[in-house]
């Protein structure tokens, strides 16, 4: 009788620890899947707050002054700027020159930039009028990464 109940225990024992086992494994699993969208939001916002200093800009008004104030600004960044004014439409490409196509930009290796300087001298048709409206744009690359911004005057 005494060895029958000391086996009745052991194998009540046994269940126990497999079903406490099973709940935590369950648990495991459903955490895991909990954290990996967690994280996954935690990426888009982090990439947001990251691209936040460019797509402000896209399609919001700004003075010429705000213009040049946004190419200095990002003299050192990875980005091209081009302005488009009523003097010179067809655009002059500042910090890096970037290829278009469809909407998709590409930085070029070796592109031809203005000097900055040039965007104060009035008699050039470079010269960003600190007076007038332009509106911005952004432009992406292929992986969706923030390549160009483009001002265009009104």
């Amino acid at each position: 009788m005494e060895n029958s109940l000391k086996a009745i225990i052991i194998g009540a024992g046994v269940v126990i620890t497999m079903a406490v086992v099973s709940i935590g494994i369950i648990l495991m699993r459903s955490g895991q899947s909990t954290a990996l969208a967690t994280i996954g939001k935690l990426e888009r916002i982090n990439t947001e707050l990251e691209e936040s200093q460019y797509t402000i800009y896209d399609g919001m008004e700004l003075s010429g002054s705000e213009v040049v104030n946004v190419i200095r600004r990002f003299k050192d960044e990875y980005i091209g700027v081009m302005v488009k004014t009523n003097k010179n439409p067809s655009g002059t490409w500042y910090i890096n020159e970037v290829v278009i196509s469809n909407n998709t930009g590409e930085i070029k290796k070796n592109g031809t930039v203005s000097n900055i300087s040039e965007l104060m001298d009035e008699a050039s048709d470079k010269y960003i009028n600190r007076n007038g409206k332009f509106t911005g744009e952004v432009i992406r690359d292929k992986n969706g990464k923030i390549v160009a911004l483009i001002f265009t005057q009104k």
